[in-house]
């Protein structure tokens, strides 16, 4: 065999060892095509179907005749157009769609679509250009999904939830207009009770006074009761003016150190309380922004209460401090080792007029606390407590935070 034959033979079998190769990667390729095009005839969920460059339907899947209507031997051909009402035609939307997603490779959409049958239909479409190597556009797939149920479902919760809003700000305006009658009430109230008491303490007290040969023991106890009583009465009537005001008045905010405030209070109670044996401990507080005469207010309630409750304490300890580990808020607390109160009533306890002690074991009028919260509440804070009986109690309240100055 002479060397061109060789050659030849050679020729020939690298010939048909690469049409064979080549049979087989087309018959690979065949098949991979087949099985996304079962794939995507097979879906149900979503419309899936290609369009040529200019947006006429080149394929449509069963999605596509589930959710539009139309048959594929009814819409290949046609323009996608087809599929918008008749505003989005108008608008030029179809084209604004193909032009965008050939410009920036993907364009999603959400509007009204119609069906064959002219029922409109919520849709979420997914417009995607389809190109060749040299990056020429051979047409556009599409990704269409019927999301009228979400949509609606949405559209009930918008309502309900404006409705809500709605019925929130009725009642909070007339929450807020019973509350200014209850205060102008309790101030007219408490204005006009002044007069009386005033009376009733000054004519007990004369009649002790003027006239003590003239009363027998039984007497006397009956006017120091009375006095007494009047007294009590008058420290309500006050109590009431002063959380009247607190919820009527101008709040004069400004920076300030609850430190000093704090001091200043614990020496007015440590001058009232001569000879007890009270461990102050107090943390260092930040500084706040807010009215200080209010705050001021805050504090003299709760220490007051606080050497109040540990009376019966052979030692008292009462402790002031701050948690600083809140992102919005800074967190203060007064402790005391006092007579403390029962868990199952502290929702009772910031109330107007609630008490959880007899009045024969600690005096009040049960304002103090219900004060604290109205102040702490339009300074924008929060209060709450905890406690045991017998074992003390802690009152807390929050404040917005500021830097520190």
């Amino acid at each position: 065999m002479g060397s061109g034959a060789v050659v030849g033979l050679v020729w020939r079998q690298q010939s048909t060892l690469f049409l064979q190769e080549r049979y087989r990667a087309s018959e690979a390729l065949r098949e991979s095509e087949e099985r996304f095009r079962l794939l995507i005839e097979g879906v149900k969920d979503y419309a899936i179907f290609m369009l040529d460059p200019f947006g006429h339907v080149m394929s449509w899947n069963q999605g596509a005749e589930r959710i539009k209507g139309y048959q594929a031997e009814e819409v290949i051909g046609r323009h996608f157009s087809c599929f918008y009402p008749e505003e989005d035609l108008q608008q030029g939307k179809p084209q604004q769609e193909l032009d965008k997603a050939a410009a920036e490779g993907r364009f999603e959409s959400e509007g009204w679509r119609i069906r064959k049958d002219g029922s409109r239909f919520w849709a979420n479409a997914i417009l995607t250009p389809l190109k060749d190597e040299t990056g020429g556009l051979r047409g556009f797939s599409k990704v269409t999904r019927d999301i009228t149920e979400r949509r609606q479902a949405e559209e009930e919760i918008k309502t309900l939830n404006e409705e809500l809003e709605q019925r929130v700000r009725e009642r909070t305006a007339q929450l807020e207009a019973a509350n200014r009658e209850l205060e102008g009430f309790s101030y007219s109230v408490s204005h006009d009770l002044r007069a009386p008491l005033r009376h009733i303490t000054g004519f007990a007290e004369l009649l002790i006074r003027k006239a003590p040969a003239a009363l027998d023991e039984k007497s006397r106890h009956y006017l120091n009761v009375i006095s007494e009583a009047a007294r009590q009465m008058g420290k309500l009537v006050d109590d009431l003016l002063s959380f009247s005001r607190m919820g009527r008045a101008e709040m004069l905010q400004a920076a300030m150190n609850l430190d000093m405030i704090v001091s200043e209070v614990v020496e007015v109670c440590k001058t009232e309380v001569r000879g007890r044996n009270i461990v102050w401990k107090i943390g260092r507080l930040p500084h706040a922004y807010g009215d200080k005469v209010m705050l001021k207010i805050v504090f003299e309630n709760l220490l007051s209460n606080a050497v109040k409750f540990t009376r019966t304490k052979p030692q008292a300890v009462i402790e002031i401090g701050c948690i600083n580990d809140q992102p919005h808020e800074s967190v203060l607390y007064v402790r005391d080792n006092g007579v403390g109160f029962d868990m199952k009533y502290v929702d009772k306890l910031f109330g107007l007029f609630q008490r959880l002690h007899r009045p024969e074991e600690f005096e009040g009028t049960g304002l103090g606390l219900a004060n604290v919260r109205r102040i702490i509440h339009r300074h924008g804070g929060r209060t709450w407590a905890e406690g045991a009986l017998n074992e003390g109690a802690v009152i807390f309240f929050s404040l917005p935070k500021i830097k520190e100055v």
